[in-house]
């Protein structure tokens, strides 16, 4: 199974492609928008309804910005529909809204996550000034997450080798990037904690070794408990 760590903040921010994305709208009832756990990629929970309702100790507001199929800005790779919000359209969401501090959404710099999710559907320099616009709203805590090994998922394994082998090296170029990126950005901006989940990592230690974690194998995918792969691109909740 997976791990995550505990949330002790009051309100997390994420802002991702479909390994998040809830369909939640920004300006609707917060209560049941959309019913619980939301439209997922896999009609299960995903790891931001985990931390929002079980691994915490409080009380936790989430405000999930994601759209599935998301890239990082539609000016260097268009969504597959106009109605997906890249991450820069998200942040320009955030901002324009909850960004402003209401009292509706009282969140602060100190009791704030705000997460970023996103690179396995495009690469671009716009993942990292998003963080920079989040922090001159005030944002002080930062999770990034690097690109898991989809070049394993059932997807991909489908594609002849020298596919899977070229992907494998853009998403490694792309997380070394944004482990450097990451430093430079908590460098240049005071006060500012940051962390990487590396689910790359993680991905691997379970697709190494299924079993160890309670699934049965990985490369198949469906509803089952057993199955590490939701579908044949996204994890699933177990």
């Amino acid at each position: 199974m997976l791990s995550y760590a505990v949330v002790t903040l009051a309100a997390v921010l994420p802002f991702i492609s479909s390994v998040a994305a809830a369909n939640y709208w920004f300006t609707g009832n917060p209560l049941g928008n959309p019913p619980y756990p939301g439209y997922t990629a896999t009609g299960g929970e995903n790891w931001v309804d985990f931390v929002t309702t079980k691994n915490n100790r409080s009380l936790v507001f989430t405000y999930n910005y994601a759209y599935g199929g998301a890239t990082i800005d539609a000016k260097l790779v268009t969504p597959y529909s106009p109605s997906v919000l890249s991450l820069t359209d998200q942040v320009n969401q955030f901002l324009g809204k909850a960004g402003t501090k209401p009292a509706a959404t009282p969140w602060t710099s100190a009791n704030a996550l705000f997460s970023i999710w996103i690179g396995i559907n495009d690469i671009g320099n716009s993942y990292y000034l998003s963080g920079d616009r989040n922090a001159d709203a005030g944002a002080r805590n930062f999770l990034f997450v690097n690109v898991p090994p989809i070049d394993r998922s059932p997807l991909m394994l489908a594609q002849p080798a020298s596919s899977q082998s070229a992907e494998k090296n853009v998403i490694n170029g792309f997380n070394s990037k944004l482990a450097a990126k990451v430093n430079a950005f908590k460098s240049s901006h005071g006060g500012v904690s940051t962390w990487i989940w590396d689910s790359n990592a993680a991905f691997t230690n379970i697709l190494n070794s299924p079993g160890s974690y309670g699934f049965k194998d990985a490369t198949s995918y469906g509803s089952a408990s057993n199955q590490f792969w939701g579908n044949n691109y996204h994890p699933s909740s177990k």
